[in-house]
């Protein structure tokens, strides 16, 4: 594909789809092609992120404001939410403390016991697809939390000056977490899939390094994953940044799949983990929102990416697009080739 420069500024905030989406002949559901794929195996087609899976939201869960809305969450964070980016942030300079060793003295945790969260819920399930995969994100995991609560220098001292008290911290924390997951569960709607939402990285590197992960932050996550896996949940790395060297951590823990950015070397992943831990890649806005690319780029592009991130599965793809010739050729790519190229893998693998 012929390299263009970059003159143009990507939309980033949330956007409606262009266009109805094609009709697919789909072999079986989209939900079971989602599972095939967590599960290592191999599936029918690529899945599409928002096409084959569903989300479903609890009004009452406060761990952040709605997103795309402004307000506080239960801890008395304020948040704003960032309309050109299509995200929230803290509000600047409304950090609640100025050091995390004041977490004890600060941080109240909610009383999770004294709420109902049955309160729409019956609504709630007639809004979700049984056919596709239902999702439901977790805010704000163990390091965000500490993020938002404090400056990045004061958090990140603290992990390496005061490691004890850190630790309890995202014990603490994680506790919370099992108990707000448990009483979503029992009293929300369904969902089959856990997003834990933890950006780990900036677009250079980590934000710790392994060895203090491995210290402070696996420990917990850990107890986390034993009960997502206990509840029979899928779960998903929802980790922003260049976090590759976390990967191993990312399989110890048994996340299905990764959602990985472009800064990541992933297909070295790809070739070291194989399919123990799929990896959702968003396609390159600055490909699929060129003014001036075409319809048989588009498609070549979308090859390219299965063709190195694709084989045997364990691979889902998002994407953005502006245009109903984007929208529709990427779609359409996406399906028709995957579904060929697995099918000839499955074939294979029957011989």
């Amino acid at each position: 594909m012929t390299n263009r420069k970059k003159n143009f500024i990507i939309e980033s905030r949330m956007v409606p789809q262009p266009c109805a989406l094609h009709e697919f002949p789909y072999p079986i559901s989209q939900k079971e092609n989602y599972k095939l794929c967590m599960e290592h195996k191999l599936p029918y087609w690529v899945p599409m992120k928002d096409i084959d899976n569903d989300m479903t939201f609890c009004p009452h869960d406060l761990d952040r404001p709605a997103f795309g809305t402004d307000g506080k969450d239960w801890f008395g964070v304020s948040w704003t939410y960032v309309d050109q980016v299509g995200g929230q942030m803290v509000t600047p300079d409304t950090f609640i403390m100025e050091k995390p060793s004041q977490w004890r003295e600060k941080l109240r945790f909610p009383d999770l016991n004294q709420m109902d969260f049955t309160v729409g819920s019956q609504e709630a399930r007639t809004k979700t697809d049984p056919h596709k995969i239902t999702g439901y994100v977790m805010q704000d995991g163990l390091f965000e939390r500490l993020l938002s609560l404090c400056t990045a220098e004061e958090a990140l001292s603290w992990l390496l000056e005061e490691p004890e008290d850190a630790a309890e911290f995202f014990e603490a924390v994680a506790d919370y977490k099992i108990a707000l997951l448990e009483k979503l569960v029992r009293e929300w709607a369904p969902f089959d899939l856990l997003i834990n939402s933890d950006d780990w990285g900036t677009q250079i590197s980590t934000f710790m390094a392994p060895s203090v992960f491995e210290k402070l932050l696996l420990p917990p996550m850990k107890r986390i994953a034993d009960k997502v896996h206990e509840l029979g949940l899928y779960w998903d790395c929802h980790s922003c940044g260049k976090t590759e060297t976390l990967v191993p951590y990312m399989v110890e823990l048994g996340f299905h799949f990764w959602e990985a950015q472009g800064m990541n070397d992933l297909k070295t992943v790809k070739q070291k983990y194989g399919n123990n831990l799929a990896i959702q890649f968003t396609l390159d806005p600055y490909v699929l929102q060129n003014p001036e690319i075409t319809e048989e780029e588009v498609r070549g592009y979308v090859r390219q990416v299965i063709d190195t991130l694709g084989e045997g599965g364990g691979l889902i793809l998002a994407f953005k697009a502006l245009t109903p010739m984007v929208y529709t050729a990427v779609t359409t790519e996406i399906f028709e080739y995957s579904s060929k190229k697995y099918a000839r893998e499955r074939a294979g693998m029957e011989k």
